[in-house]
């Protein structure tokens, strides 16, 4: 499915997917080996951890790749990546025994409705802050805390980059708008320096703060770098394909945009862990593979607001 940027809406349904516990699913125990400080975090996305439980497959050394919350504040599931067989794990909350406090979270969010990519974007990104503990002068935490509040914040989302005619399709203005309701700050980077983007994402990811990035696809769809699955779900193999960035050379196929919530390492390789709407769980992009050089970089937004 392509999705183009510049799309009107006429219409709008939001659905929420809802993750039932596993009562009957043996619990799991965490030790910490290495803790990743993010601020106002406990354990930052990108910490390694010990999981032991008597299902061998989830046991042994993991990163954390964050908590899964919905925009409603339920949790749902913690994400690790399973170092020994490569493999990225989503497991429901519930069956932690001794489920760490003050985890970093991220977003668990509402599947999109038709080419609405950017303003559910957008949404996701003003979810993300929140939830990142950003407080501002209180009134997004407020607009978000009841379930009107939230389905006008995605409308709001929506109306204002296709809709209104002030800042239409500027991703940067919207946020700056809405930064002005709520009390941060914007900044937006468009350069063909990789090392720059590099390095201005992770700065703003370790700072606890998300990043929003828009760009044009190629023809063909990436494949994740790690093999998920959703454990103890009917359907546990989840679907691999991501949009990225085009490479330089490549056609135009449609645009994209998502929300950059954390960063990891694993082999002296930098990893994104990505918010995108086309999917109800976060993805993860090789940092290394999905931008660098190759990347049609100078056609990318990446918005910074904290």
């Amino acid at each position: 499915m392509i999705f183009l940027r510049k799309y009107t809406v006429l219409f709008l349904l939001s659905i929420s997917v809802i993750y039932l516990p596993n009562l009957s699913a043996d619990t799991i125990i965490t030790k910490i080996l290495n803790k990743k400080n993010i601020v106002n975090e406990t354990i930052g996305i990108g910490s390694t951890v010990i999981l032991s439980s008597s299902d061998l497959s989830l046991s042994g050394e993991s990163i954390f790749l964050g908590s899964a919350v919905r925009t409603d504040g339920h949790s749902t599931f913690d994400i690790y990546f399973n170092k020994l067989n490569l493999k990225i794990e989503y497991i429901d909350s519930h069956r932690f025994s001794n489920r760490l406090p003050n985890l970093q979270k991220v977003l668990d969010p509402v599947p999109q409705v038709g080419g609405t990519c950017t303003g559910y974007a957008i949404n996701n990104y003003l979810n993300q802050i929140s939830i990142s503990s950003f407080i501002g002068n209180g009134r997004l935490n407020e607009k978000l805390s009841t379930e009107e509040g939230r389905t006008e914040l995605l409308v709001d989302s929506i109306n204002r980059y296709y809709l209104m005619s002030s800042h239409r399709y500027s991703i940067a203005g919207i946020l700056k708008g809405f930064g002005s309701d709520y009390g941060f700050t914007c900044q937006s980077l468009q350069t063909n320096n990789y090392e720059k983007v590099k390095n201005k994402i992770l700065s703003q990811l370790d700072s606890g703060y998300p990043v929003i990035v828009a760009f044009d696809f190629g023809p063909e769809m990436a494949k994740s770098p790690f093999r998920m699955e959703k454990v103890d779900s009917p359907e546990s193999e989840l679907d691999d394909r991501l949009w990225i960035p085009r490479k330089i050379g490549e056609r135009n196929s449609g645009g994209h945009t998502i929300v950059a919530a954390g960063s990891f390492v694993f082999n002296q390789k930098t990893y994104l862990v990505m918010v995108d709407s086309d999917w109800s769980e976060p993805r993860v992009w090789d940092m290394e593979i999905f931008l660098n050089q190759k990347t049609a970089l100078e056609e990318i937004d990446f918005v910074f607001c904290k």
